[in-house]
């Protein structure tokens, strides 16, 4: 039976690769005679270079106050709420902007990792797939990384899968398919190590049972810890007080 990797076998991807529409306003005198909600936009990219979310989504608001259908002042408001880890929010404002201008592919792919990193895999492919079907419109970065997040989405359905039932599963050739053609269009990628370890557990499942049941288990956990919900103060000093108590205190050095 094989092992996992634990370091190769982990593929770390950022939450939203912050990339703004190309179609802003260049130059002083174009801004000049730009309409208001464009103006506030290009304020509010000013404002997310530096790291300020809060105030370019404050400019933001501001800006589709006053054009709705502005479709940069959606985007980048997507990528701001992101940031803030409103996810939820920042899934129907990139769902604006497809709405909009229907072949914008970097808005499908960021709905498409935000859905990736929160684990909602069946969500997450469909975007995907269609920021694949226009890539000819997707930034450099996103390129192959849309492969990846479209590879590993179909890895983890296809073990949840194997795991309930291997002989239901199906096949997981879709899933390896996006994980070669990341590799092809990423030739150097650092993590090739563990793209061509998941081919290969997707190839020959049996072989790593154990590192399977494990991952179930984590998962499982994950889940429990979900349901749970954060951790109260009150819980948490209730925690630590009863530790404290189990711990034998130190005697103390007399002083000189």
């Amino acid at each position: 039976m094989r092992r996992i990797r634990r370091r190769e076998g982990k593929v770390k991807l950022g939450l939203v690769i912050f990339i703004v529409l190309a179609a802003l306003v260049a130059g002083r005198f174009i801004y000049r005679y730009a309409d208001k909600a464009t103006r506030l936009n290009d304020q509010a990219v000013e404002q997310m270079t530096k790291g300020n979310f809060d105030s370019a989504l404050e400019l933001l608001d501001q800006a589709l106050e006053d054009n709705p259908n502005h479709v940069q002042a959606n985007y980048h408001q997507g990528i701001c709420l992101a940031e803030k880890r409103r996810f939820d929010e920042a899934i129907a404002a990139f769902d604006k902007v497809t709405m909009l201008e229907p072949k914008e592919a970097n808005a499908y792919f960021n709905k498409g990792k935000i859905l990736w990193n929160e684990q909602r895999w069946e969500e997450a492919v469909p975007a995907l797939d269609k920021a694949i079907e226009h890539a000819t419109n997707l930034e450099e970065p996103n390129r192959a990384s849309v492969w990846l997040l479209k590879a590993e989405s179909l890895y983890e359905l296809y073990l949840d899968k194997f795991h309930e039932n291997p002989e239901e599963a199906g096949s997981p050739s879709e899933a390896i398919a996006a994980f070669k053609t990341y590799l092809k269009e990423r030739p150097g990628a650092p993590d090739k190590t563990a793209v061509a370890q998941k081919i290969d557990i997707l190839n020959n499942p049996e072989n790593y049972q154990e590192e399977l049941d494990r991952r179930q288990k984590l998962k499982r956990e994950e889940i429990d810890d979900k349901r749970k919900g954060p951790i109260k103060l009150e819980e948490l000093k209730q925690q630590i007080e009863e530790e404290e108590q189990k711990e034998p205190k130190k005697p103390r050095k007399p002083a000189k």
